[in-house]
């Protein structure tokens, strides 16, 4: 890294280290988009130089750049341009400018001027990687890297907006917002055209041409531009259907087509994920292809009121129940869609995180909008926000967050959640209902959610086990009603399965719990040994398993694993007035157990409800192992990982005692 920093290579090196891997992409145009992946040592010098400088630089280039290093730049401009819009003068226009292949266009020589110039302490890596020809490898074929910004280099969007940010705060437009090569201008109509000549004749110093068949002009019907005029050109565009970075500015047919688009987007992603294992899928679709793919969209548009959410959430609904193989009723889908701390499933509503998303947004870039703004625009606040508002009041029934959280969409989020979820217990009128629910929303009970899918290391679920599990956390039909083969009747919730007395699978639970601390321990380089002889001579008595040296207070510790079941009858009427009451009697039982041992060891109970409700000596327990092994590992996660490991493991091994019910000899 130091040499590559200091460029202290040749530069036949410095062809090789510099260029990279190139993949052919089809435009939607016919045309082949490039695109390369550089290799990982020069991407780590490169992002180690881009973390170095990208704070001070980040706030030289705003308001007029965006697109380096500025937090929420992207919903600042969008959020800024809807009120420029809302309010713009009779005379004045926006224009949105394309250039033709910028990024592989810009002059080189602009890149290294702009550097030395505002960062000299990373000149030398970035004049090593443009004062050769980096060798770009398509199958067995070798290009040369001669124009433009480098693609597969972390810094190249910081380069490209240093180069061209001279000629963008030259321009006298009264608004200028530039996102990288997205650059927006709004003013008056002389001025806004001598801005856009002003950028046309400095192509030659940038290697920048405007592509006017794609530069947009959004004017009122009363703006005249003469025929002469480069505007003239441009391509006329209504306040309904103006998009701006990918966002539509306004409700309209612009707003309808993002929704749409996503809807179509969607149901590909379903059809797609139905043929890969469910926990994969599920994985992927919280976590990236339901609503992480409308967020932005959600955070920067007013749609909070737009029908298409609900065929959006419909769409959703229904690919969840078939990747899952269960029968989602209304209250189980609005359990599903409540976040994983409040009980569900963490597949979010876009009905129910709509307006929380905007208002957020709005709150968290206020000062960056007032900043791009004139002063006349920024006294006059967004007209959407007073019916997003009225919205978000009608889904929470909350007054709004004070404004030190305002800018925190969990903030507007918890509360509307909250509301939903009180939805979910109003119709739970049973106690293994109201059991249920409590469990789920419980701490560290939805850990298996989180847990990557990796097979390696024990994390993936299979279909039937993910089955299982969504089915226990929601209350859906598990199976049909059937006899045990300890001859008691089995609901079609199928819970009897996680406490039947004749149910060989329960120890093996037990064991694989244990087996995942006692292996925790090693690897935290603590010796353990489990089952242990010979510690309680008058009765003898083995926990599950001890330290050879000694944990804290000079003595070593001992611990012991215990799977209460939430839903047993001896338990459920407890477990439907506080979360983890079999957790905290099974523990109590596992005190007066081992009570001989306090004299000679630390003891932990590791009580574990099959709900997934953790008694706070085992959440102490698994924490504190994790922070001994984060010591030895290096990895803040450690303790994470572990809670994920044992929550994968608990709900492997209630779906084992489940599908034990179904064998009759």
């Amino acid at each position: 890294m130091n040499l590559m920093l200091a460029g202290s290579f040749g530069e036949e090196v410095n062809a090789i280290i510099f260029g990279g891997r190139l993949i052919a992409l089809a435009k939607k145009d016919g045309g082949i988009r490039p695109i390369t992946v550089g290799y990982t040592l020069r991407r780590l010098a490169a992002k180690c130089a881009n973390n170095h400088v990208i704070g001070s630089r980040s706030q030289e280039l705003q308001p007029q750049q965006l697109g380096a290093g500025v937090s929420g730049g992207a919903e600042a401009a969008v959020h800024a341009t809807r009120r420029l819009v809302q309010n713009l003068p009779p005379d004045h226009v926006i224009v949105k400018l394309d250039f033709s292949n910028a990024f592989n266009c810009l002059r080189r020589d602009a890149i290294l001027d702009a550097v030395a110039a505002k960062m000299p302490e990373i000149y030398r890596l970035v004049h090593a990687a443009y004062s050769c020809e980096p060798i770009l490898v398509y199958g067995e074929h070798e290009l040369r890297s001669r124009e433009g910004a480098q693609q597969g280099d972390p810094l190249g969007s910081l380069e490209f907006c240093e180069a061209i940010h001279p000629l963008l705060t030259d321009l006298q437009s009264a608004v200028k917002i530039g996102f990288m090569d997205d650059i927006t201008l709004a003013g008056d109509v002389q001025t806004v055209e001598a801005d856009v000549n002003t950028i046309s004749n400095h192509s030659v110093d940038t290697g920048l041409k405007l592509n006017i068949s794609k530069c947009e002009i959004i004017a009122g019907n009363s703006v005249a531009i003469h025929d002469s005029s480069i505007l003239s050109k441009f391509v006329k565009v209504t306040k309904d259907e103006m998009t701006l970075l990918g966002a539509p500015v306004v409700k309209g047919p612009a707003q309808d087509a993002a929704l749409t688009h996503k809807i179509d987007q969607l149901k590909k992603a379903l059809e797609r994920l139905s043929m890969i294992h469910s926990h994969d899928a599920l994985v992927l679709l919280k976590n990236s292809l339901s609503i992480p793919k409308l967020l932005y969209l959600l955070r920067t548009a007013d749609c909070s009121d737009n029908p298409l959410l609900a065929t959006f959430d419909n769409t959703l609904r229904s690919g969840l129940s078939s990747i899952l193989n269960v029968d989602l009723s209304d209250i189980q889908w609005l359990q599903a869609s409540l976040p994983v701390r409040h009980g569900g499933l963490g597949i979010r509503s876009a009905q129910m995180l709509a307006s929380s998303a905007f208002l957020a947004s709005a709150a968290s870039t206020h000062d960056l909008q007032q900043s791009i703004l004139p002063q006349c625009i920024g006294t006059l606040d967004d007209e959407s926000l007073a019916a997003v508002e009225t919205s978000w009041i009608s889904l929470s029934n909350s007054p709004k967050p004070d404004a030190e959280s305002a800018h925190i969409q969990r903030a507007w989020d918890k509360l509307v959640a909250e509301r939903y979820e009180g939805m979910v217990w109003s119709h739970a009128t049973a106690d293994i209902d109201r059991a249920r629910l409590l469990a789920a929303s419980s701490p560290h009970s939805g850990d298996w959610l989180a847990a990557p899918p990796i097979t390696s290391v024990g994390l993936r679920l299979s279909d039937e086990e993910i089955r299982i599990a969504v089915a226990h956390r929601l209350g859906c039909k598990a199976c049909e009603p059937h006899t045990c083969g300890c001859g008691k009747a089995v609901d079609a919730r199928g819970l009897h399965g996680l406490a039947c007395r004749r149910s060989a699978p329960r120890q093996q639970r037990h064991s694989h719990l244990n087996d995942i601390i006692w292996r925790a321990m090693k690897r935290a380089q603590i010796p353990a040994v489990k089952e242990p002889v010979g510690l309680m001579l008058q009765d003898g008595k083995r926990p599950d398993g001890t330290t050879i040296l000694p944990w804290s207070r000079g003595k070593p510790l001992a611990w012991d694993v215990t799977v209460p079941d939430t839903y047993a009858y001896a338990h459920v009427t407890n477990s439907a007035r506080e979360a983890g009451s079999a957790a905290t009697h099974a523990a109590a039982n596992k005190n007066t157990k081992y009570n001989q041992l306090f004299n000679t060891h630390v003891f932990f109970p590791v009580a574990i409800e099959t709900g997934g409700t953790w008694h706070h000596q085992a959440v102490e327990l698994v924490q504190e192992i994790g922070r001994r092994t984060t010591i030895v590992t290096g990895d803040v996660r450690e303790s994470t990982f572990l809670f994920q490991q044992l929550s994968v493991a608990l709900q492997r091994g209630n779906a084992v005692s489940f599908q034990n019910t179904f064998i009759t000899s």
